[in-house]
């Protein structure tokens, strides 16, 4: 009868620990199913960040310095947080990077493959990546024929222009701070400072000009007075 006893005593106990076990991996499986479901649940608001920080990036023609710019523009409600956490940014040419430290390793991983292009770095930080929008790359990467006051740079030289020997007709002003040329074709032309070897003029009009260290100026009018004295001369009669 008591060796009855104690096999009762002992199956009681077997049996108390395999329901405490299938408890325990019950509990288990039912944590990761709920994380799981918060994974799927938060994927539509996660995109939803990024697709706001895209369109914040090509709206503003520069990414958000925070992600509370974001909800102070309007362009969301509330940044999507997996846990609790402050998110940093990382510009890198044209890629913005996102990152927030992971509270729970296996759960960024799990949030990682739910996301597309998510992943956990060597730092143990959830990662996301936000490249610039495809439209405000084309547009800085070529001259606009078309005045952007936003945007004043479309239509600024980057590099120097090669004309590959064509023509540059119907210029109205050049604004230049130094002109080189081998020839030149000028009907009129202001400057205000001229260096030339050699140089042919039909008309020149000059409020002041140098030859050599002599004043042009002065000149002329040493030889105006020396030409109305040899008139007056001759009108004497002398100077012959």
């Amino acid at each position: 009868m008591q060796k009855r006893r104690g096999l009762i005593l002992i199956e009681l106990v077997i049996a108390l620990s395999l329901l405490s076990a299938l408890l325990l991996f019950s509990q288990h499986w039912l944590t990761q199913q709920n994380r799981n479901a918060l994974a799927v649940n938060d994927l539509p608001v996660a995109q939803q960040m990024l697709k706001a920080i895209e369109y914040f990036w090509l709206q503003e023609r520069r990414p958000p310095t925070s992600l509370n710019e974001l909800i102070s523009k309007g362009y969301i409600a509330a940044v999507w947080q997996p846990w609790p956490g402050e998110w940093r940014l990382q510009l890198s040419a044209n890629m913005l990077r996102l990152a927030l430290p992971a509270t729970d390793l296996a759960v960024a991983q799990r949030t990682s493959e739910q996301v597309p292009g998510a992943h956990v770095n060597s730092t143990n930080e959830l990662t996301l990546h936000v490249f610039e929008p495809v439209q405000l790359a084309l547009h800085k990467r070529y001259l606009h024929r078309t005045v952007d006051v936003t945007a004043p740079e479309y239509n600024q030289m980057e590099v120097d222009l090669n004309m590959n020997g064509h023509a540059l007709d119907n210029a109205g002003n050049v604004i230049a701070e130094r002109v080189v040329t081998t020839s030149a074709l000028i009907d009129q032309a202001t400057f205000n400072q001229v260096q030339a070897a050699s140089a042919s003029v039909t008309d020149l009009l000059a409020s002041n000009a140098t030859l050599g260290s002599h004043d042009v100026v002065l000149l002329a009018n040493r030889v105006q007075q020396l030409h109305e004295q040899w008139q007056l001369c001759l009108a004497n009669g002398g100077c012959q």
